[in-house]
């Protein structure tokens, strides 16, 4: 019963996020981002959430690009291994955003991203929808042109029921390997706060990306 207990807390404030992403470029000006992602609870291969999002996103400049897309989440009821409820939503959002290189190592990114939430009902909830304000900034260290160390804090505003209300802070740091022009891997941390909890999340990401003009060092 110990052990059980042990780890049902272990559960309860540790996440491992798992993703990969696979955007599509067309141009220099036009890609198509896709990437799909499953949390677990803890270190076991229990499912917390699992992901889909696609979209279209337009360079404006070399410094500044926006999107726009949907996604499918659906997120375990709550953080208990006996709850096999799962809650599906619904994603419309848009973005816009900016990375401007500050000397040859540092690039500092801003993104602002708004979300339309609609989450469908279930045995234990029922249906809602919600806006969602989210702002990144993050700064990024490239190191002798392979590595790179990113750090970043994410801010989130919920609007429902007729009001704003905070929603979740996000702080990320992340070591990435530049396998190629194209290809990168990334491990990090998450210390996420959120109103009644705070949550720890390790992560590892595979970015590919699939080019459809010009040459791998465009």
């Amino acid at each position: 019963m110990f052990f059980e207990k042990q780890n049902y807390i272990f559960s309860q404030e540790k996440i491992v996020w798992t993703s990969i992403s696979l955007p599509v470029r067309f141009s220099q000006k036009w890609q198509v981002p896709l990437d799909v992602s499953y949390r677990t609870l803890g270190f076991s291969s229990a499912a917390y959430q699992y992901t889909f999002r696609g979209g279209l996103r337009w360079r404006i400049n070399k410094s500044w690009n926006t999107a726009a897309g949907v996604a499918k989440f659906f997120t375990r009821n709550s953080l208990k291994l006996s709850d096999d409820v799962f809650v599906p939503e619904f994603r419309l959002w848009q973005e816009l955003g900016s990375e401007k290189k500050l000397n040859e190592h540092y690039t500092l990114s801003n993104r602002l991203r708004i979300e339309e939430r609609f989450f469908a009902a279930t045995s234990e909830s029922e249906k809602y929808t919600a806006i969602r304000l989210r702002y990144r900034l993050g700064i990024a260290r490239l190191i002798k042109e392979k590595y790179k160390i990113q750090l970043a804090e994410e801010y989130m505003e919920h609007y429902s029921s007729d009001k704003f209300s905070f929603q979740q802070n996000r702080v990320y740091a992340s070591f990435g390997l530049l396998l190629n022009a194209l290809t990168q891997i990334d491990a990090g941390y998450i210390w996420s706060k959120i109103p009644d909890i705070t949550r720890h999340y390790l992560t590892f990401s595979f970015q590919r990306t699939i080019l459809f003009h010009g040459n791998r060092k465009s």
